[in-house]
């Protein structure tokens, strides 16, 4: 499926112009549209606690800086369209990248998710940094819209596409991540697929991945087993990226249970924990 709409949430106060920047950057490969969600859900809750009767003055600033923050935030995104050079309407043809803006107000979390299911790809901050906007918009994403989600990381590459790298060990997650994001994989530079080495379906595995994206058109460089000397999963996907100098990370997210990665740990929360590259992620 092509990629053709790119999903980026924002709100009161939020800077999105690495998610914006990140985007632009798949979206030259791909001619996809940018679709900027501006999200103001405590304007909603604010109201809502509110007596027409005896708060409408109250009511009323509470609106007004409603309207300025979005007023505000709408123009930041305009100065980047600008600086970025990417025009803020359709010329009507499928193969235009452009960025678009819309405004919501409510719950953040129903927001992003049902926007989400109506893009190819969503585009979020790391929710381990303790923001509580990334963290519901991460989860709204990854649990709530059936969409891949792109993680980014500390480092912003030039071209997430350079070399990709595929974690797979065969699951459902995994499966969806990658059949999800062949349009991306079609523009990759060059593509590694590794698995861990304790499982001997997974190392036959590899050889079937490489079969299915042959049919797509898609050639794998290199494909190999994550050496068993570095430690845990995660800690062996993080240096195996480290060491191929990857640009982005395909993968399946939570293929345990959420809440049992929580208190015991797993390979998803030590990726967003640790990786500095960007994450393409399915559940």
């Amino acid at each position: 499926m092509p990629l053709r709409c790119i999903l980026v949430p924002t709100g009161p106060g939020i800077q999105p112009h690495r998610r914006l920047d990140a985007a632009l950057r798949l979206a030259r490969h791909t001619k996809a549209h940018i679709g900027t969600l501006y999200v103001d859900s405590t304007a909603d809750r604010s109201a809502h606690g509110l007596s027409t009767a005896a708060s409408s003055p109250q009511f009323e600033n509470t609106l007004n800086q409603a309207q300025a923050l979005a007023a505000a935030a709408r123009g930041e995104f305009e100065h980047w369209c600008t600086t970025a050079g990417v025009p803020t309407h359709s010329d009507q043809r499928l193969d235009a990248t452009f960025a678009s803006w819309r405004e919501r107000t409510g719950d953040l979390e129903t927001a992003v998710a049902l926007t989400g299911r109506v893009n190819d790809l969503i585009v979020v901050d790391n929710p381990t940094k303790g923001e509580a906007f990334a963290e519901t918009v991460f989860d709204a994403a990854v649990f709530s819209s059936g969409r891949p989600t792109l993680v980014l990381g500390e480092q912003l590459p030039d071209d997430l596409l350079r070399h990709v790298v595929i974690a797979w060990n065969g699951s459902l997650e995994g499966a969806r991540a990658v059949g999800q994001s062949i349009a991306l994989l079609r523009e990759a530079e060059r593509i590694s697929i590794i698995t861990i080495p304790s499982d001997r379906e997974r190392q036959a595995g590899i050889a079937d991945l490489g079969d299915y994206l042959h049919w797509h058109g898609i050639v794998v460089e290199a494909a190999g087993l994550v050496p068993d000397t570095l430690g845990p999963t995660g800690e062996e996907i993080v240096a195996s990226c480290k060491h191929a100098k990857a640009t982005l990370l395909v993968m399946g997210a939570y293929t345990h249970s959420r809440l049992r990665q929580a208190f015991l740990g797993g390979v998803t929360q030590h990726i967003l924990a640790n990786a500095t590259l960007p994450v393409l992620m399915a559940h």
